[in-house]
């Protein structure tokens, strides 16, 4: 643990939403404008933490073939506001919002400003803090059955971000409304998993500070 870890933590300034992205890249281009194998958001999910601790959450899943950007742009936006620190997990999440940036001109400085306001919680927990369970590796997937042995992602359906744009684009081709169901509710459960990790695990390393 670094004697560093809570000056760290105090970057993040409340409220404090927990964004993970979900992305496809399909090998024809389905939406006008693209190209071949460009990574196409479909979904986020985010967990809020208010300024006296309560916790909501929040979530965008495409449901038809349409192009989802914008409306997937629009929609986090509204729910972002223009406060808050915006907790992530890689340097995934500005990427994409860069890409929609440059999409959409329009929105590009309302954009742009989220990745201002965000904090990597990979980039901290590599640099403060190390236990040897996590075998040299720092993934989400690593770190939080070390930290938070009682969440666990091996309950649900869909258990890896390369299963999820696989399944997502198994829903837009399925002509079965059971299926369809199926699998739209386990896309919402898969990425609500990896926000949800991220405040506990956030938790956690709230709890070391000595």
């Amino acid at each position: 643990i670094s004697p560093s870890l809570s000056a760290a933590l105090n970057t993040i300034e409340a409220p404090v939403h927990f964004l993970d992205f979900e992305t496809f890249s399909p090998v024809i281009p389905l939406y006008a404008g693209t190209r071949a194998y460009q990574r196409i958001p479909f979904q986020w999910s985010c967990h809020h933490e208010d300024d006296s601790g309560n916790l909501t959450h929040s979530a965008f899943l495409a449901k038809d073939m349409e192009d989802p950007r914008e409306a997937l742009a629009l929609s986090l936006l509204e729910t972002l506001g223009n406060r808050g620190s915006i907790v992530v997990y890689s340097p995934f999440e500005k990427s994409v919002i860069r890409s929609l940036a440059d999409t959409f001109p329009h929105l590009a400085s309302r954009l742009l400003a989220l990745n201002d306001r965000m904090v990597d919680l990979l980039q901290i927990i590599k640099a403060h803090y190390y236990h040897p369970a996590f075998h040299g590796s720092f993934s989400i997937k690593q770190v939080l059955p070390v930290l938070v042995p009682a969440l666990s992602y091996k309950e649900l359906a869909i258990t890896g971000g390369d299963v999820a744009p696989m399944e997502f684009q198994r829903m837009m081709g399925s002509q079965d409304a059971e299926e369809r169901n199926s699998i739209y509710t386990n896309l919402l459960a898969y990425c609500a998993m990896d926000t949800l990790a991220m405040v506990e695990v956030l938790k956690v390393m709230k709890s070391k500070i000595v």
